[in-house]
């Protein structure tokens, strides 16, 4: 939190290079509560400690110790590198401001637009486009009944899963006049906004 990145005097200069907001699912579906977490993407372990002394010291006392046990290699051996680093999508991202995502697996299928420095959980989808017209037909009706019907089932709830494979790639998206294609673009919009007033 910013709280404890003061207590542990993290130098602004690290926090604004190597801090960075990670969302979960419950994060789109419920109330949005960043999470942070320290992002040393691209560097090697002697880079990390050079280039950020306070924030690799933290890693190294809180996190290598758990890292130390884990069963997969690279997770052991890259202990300051968070989780699985996601490439492809950062560079799908560079150059966006936002991008598109939703949840996996819930009972509703929400989608919405996430700051472009924002790392999403590996039970997000993160769709890269900052097009508000891909967001209005994701969260149109007509996608909702065929990602119902394509998507698997998972869970005590039978709750229904997206996938990029069954739900988004085969979704036949309408080729749109102008003006309609503006209209959808203001409506995602609006969409997006009053579903973040409404979770603040």
């Amino acid at each position: 939190s910013a709280e404890s990145l003061a207590e542990l005097a993290v130098p602004e200069l690290e926090s604004k290079r190597f801090v960075r907001s990670f969302v979960i699912g419950r994060d789109v579906v419920q109330r949005m509560d960043f999470k942070w977490v320290v992002d040393f993407f691209g560097l090697s372990e002697a880079d990390a400690r050079a280039q950020a002394p306070v924030l690799y010291q933290r890693l190294l006392v809180a996190v290598k110790p758990e890292r130390d046990l884990n069963r997969r290699p690279t997770r052991r051996l890259n202990w300051w590198l968070f989780g699985e680093n996601a490439p492809k999508f950062r560079k799908s991202v560079r150059g966006l401001s936002r991008y598109v995502a939703t949840v996996e697996t819930s009972k509703f299928k929400p989608f919405v637009f996430l700051d472009a420095r924002v790392l999403p959980d590996h039970k997000l989808y993160a769709i890269s486009s900052d097009d508000a017209l891909l967001l209005g037909g994701l969260s149109s009706r007509a996608h909702q009944v065929w990602a119902f019907a394509a998507g698997g089932r998972l869970g005590v709830g039978n709750y229904p899963t997206w996938t990029n494979s069954t739900c988004f790639l085969p979704f036949p998206f309408p080729v749109c006049a102008f003006d309609v294609a503006e209209r959808i673009r203001q409506l995602g919009e609006q969409l997006d906004g009053h579903r973040k007033r409404q979770q603040a």
